[in-house]
């Protein structure tokens, strides 16, 4: 079957694209349903699982519906998620599904190939009286905390406004409703004003019953293969209780894991809100002030561009605008065809970005006005690169093309990518020079497009592979970091692995000021580093504890016109470091979420910072 789906409108106050579908059962029966998760098609073997659950699934007569909680996929490519779609069709029985972060953080598309297959990211079915509402948790083209994007939020709001406060509602999500989501909270209190007696999740790959502010949750095991078997849960309700059963495929029946008790929304404790960052910041560190805070529509992954008095940023919902630097009005906006994951760069009046609608576009930087686009055959989530008039950019179609700033054409094109690039190129020295998520790091000559030479970390799997960092071009050497958390070396030249060092867990975020060969970083934990490039191999400047804790996300440390460099944080600060002083200069608390690489502006002016939430920020410190 059978990604059930008709438009139900509801009478709601917002346009959505949820789909709706209303089983038989009166209000009242006892629901029987299956869960599926994590089944990562793509993975050698669980192709042959998924089938075998899906067989199992037809022929039990005790199964009205299936939920998948998403992890659809392993690595979120048209490959993986096309054989997903079929082998879920193979079901009898209407399914309701969510993507996982997997569907989506790494995805080529920028999870656009989900919705080919199965129109929209979040549903809605009302089934038996109960309503059942799943959405997405990202995250999306960056590794950072879990979260529902802003208009799947919207949307949610408009099903507060509609739905009867009577009416049991049973959610649907990938990631938990905890500290590993960074809207949790807010998701929760939405989920509070309806009664919400059940929401099951996915991405821990265990059974285990959980507490979501009042509400019962339930994670349910892998579809994957454990000990031997590929497994399913069994889930029968009623209007009070949850009965859940974990199926092996092809063994003996197995006793309930979980009974449990669904409380109604009169019943539940209040929540306490949480605590921001994950140390407080020290007194000495608060001397930093918003000049202004700007909320937009639609999440941000990327980092704001600067033309004279104004700051460009695109967002997800494919919208790119232009605001005022001294108060954050909106100049003008663009709207592109798909999301916008590529930071902009600008040269002249001429701002560049890529969308997801596979476009590369130049806008007039002062007005809006397109003055050209270039189609590619993919979707482009990279960020481009300007140097002598030139346009650096990749595309999800395995290609990468230098382009006329001018007028759009492409002078040339390197083809055969062994993944595609997500990150924006450095360049210098005749070499332009970036990453690909399947472990390989490409030099290209300039002047034609030609192979200078290829790096290939096949010490590890894909996910390690040195795609999201922008490499760092000093003193005819390239330094590169990646999710192995090793600081690597190359000659700029030859290709040759000159150092390589573990010393610090520097994950993806690196930075430098070539007129100091000085390079930096943030490290997984706590850790600031700088060194210096001057000689045969790196030496350590300074290493101090930024009390930041744990930390994943790609924001790359960037330099000011003087010794200060500014880093975005895993849980939402915006830091300054000054490397002649070797210390923190300020800490700025901007939001829960993952901070953007920031854009510094001249003469110490300031810095503007984005969140994946929407916030963008001009900051100035005294």
């Amino acid at each position: 079957m059978r990604n059930i789906a008709f438009v139900f409108f509801a009478l709601l106050s917002v346009p959505c694209l949820s789909f709706s579908f209303q089983q038989q059962n009166q209000a009242g029966d006892t629901l029987k349903f299956a869960v599926v998760t994590d089944t990562h098609i793509g993975k050698k073997g669980n192709d042959t699982g998924l089938a075998a659950i899906v067989e199992d699934i037809n022929q039990n007569p005790d199964i009205d519906f299936v939920l998948h909680a998403g992890d659809v996929s392993d690595f979120g490519t048209a490959g993986e998620l096309g054989e997903a779609k079929r082998l879920m069709e193979g079901l009898t029985k209407p399914y309701y599904i969510v993507p996982g972060n997997h569907d989506t953080g790494w995805s080529d598309s920028g999870g656009l190939t989900y919705n080919v297959h199965w129109q929209d990211q979040k549903f809605l079915a009302d089934i038996g009286g109960v309503r059942f509402i799943g959405v997405s948790t990202g995250p999306y083209g960056r590794m950072s905390r879990g979260y529902v994007p802003l208009d799947q939020m919207r949307w949610l709001d408009s099903l507060v406004a509609v739905t009867p406060s009577d009416q049991r509602v049973v959610f649907l999500t990938h990631y938990p409703l905890d500290a590993g989501m960074s809207n949790y909270y807010e998701l929760i209190e939405k989920l509070r004003k309806l009664n919400t007696v059940a929401i099951f999740v996915g991405h821990g790959h265990v059974n285990k019953v959980f507490d979501f502010g009042g509400i019962t949750g339930i994670m349910t095991r892998t579809a994957q293969s454990r000990k031997g078997t590929f497994a399913y849960n069994t889930v029968v309700m009623t209007p009070d209780s949850a009965f859940v059963k974990m199926v092996d495929v092809g063994k003996a029946e197995n006793p309930r894991w979980a009974s449990l008790r669904l409380r109604g929304n009169t019943e539940r404790p209040r929540i306490a809100a949480p605590e921001s960052g994950s140390v407080p910041i020290r007194e000495e560190h608060k001397v930093v002030k918003a000049a202004w805070t700007y909320q937009d529509s639609g999440n941000i992954v990327a980092t704001p561009a600067l033309w004279k008095n104004n700051v460009l940023i695109g967002n997800l919902l494919g919208e790119f605008k232009s605001l005022d630097i001294q108060n954050a009005s909106v100049n003008w906006q663009f709207k592109a065809g798909q999301s916008i994951y590529s930071s902009a760069e600008v040269a002249g009046n001429r701002v560049v970005f890529g969308a997801a609608d596979s476009m590369v576009y130049c806008l007039n930087a002062e007005n809006g006005s397109l003055i050209w686009k270039l189609k590619t055959g993919a979707p482009v989530l990279a960020s481009p690169a300007i140097h002598e008039k030139l346009v650096y950019i990749g595309s999800s179609d395995l290609k990468f093309r230098a382009i006329d700033l001018a007028t759009g054409k492409v002078i040339w094109t390197y083809e055969g990518l062994a993944g595609f690039p997500p990150g924006k190129p450095a360049v210098g020295d005749g070499k332009v020079i970036f990453g690909t998520w399947n472990k390989t790091l490409y030099a290209l000559n300039t002047k034609d497009g030609t192979l200078a030479w290829e790096w290939k970390n096949n010490d590890y799997s894909r996910y390690y592979s040195p795609a999201m960092s922008e490499p760092v071009i000093q003193n005819g050497k390239v330094y590169m970091v990646a999710p192995d958390e090793k600081l690597r070396e190359f000659d700029l030249k030859t290709g040759e692995q000159t150092y390589v060092s573990d010393q610090f867990r520097v994950r993806e975020s690196l930075g430098g000021k070539n007129s100091q060969s000085w390079l930096v970083a943030k490290t997984m934990q706590d850790t600031i580093v700088a060194w210096s490039t001057k000689k045969e191999e790196p030496a350590v400047i300074f290493k101090i504890s930024g009390e930041f804790g744990r930390d994943f996300s790609y924001s790359a440390p960037a330099f000011d016109d003087g010794s200060t460099f500014f880093f975005g944080t895993t849980y939402g600060r915006v830091y300054a470091v000054d490397v002649k002083e070797k210390k923190v200069k300020w800490i700025y608390q901007l939001s829960e979420d993952m901070v953007n690489t920031v854009k510094p502006l001249k003469h110490g002016a300031g810095v503007v910072a984005t969140s994946v939430d929407g916030k963008i920020v001009l900051l100035k410190g005294s």
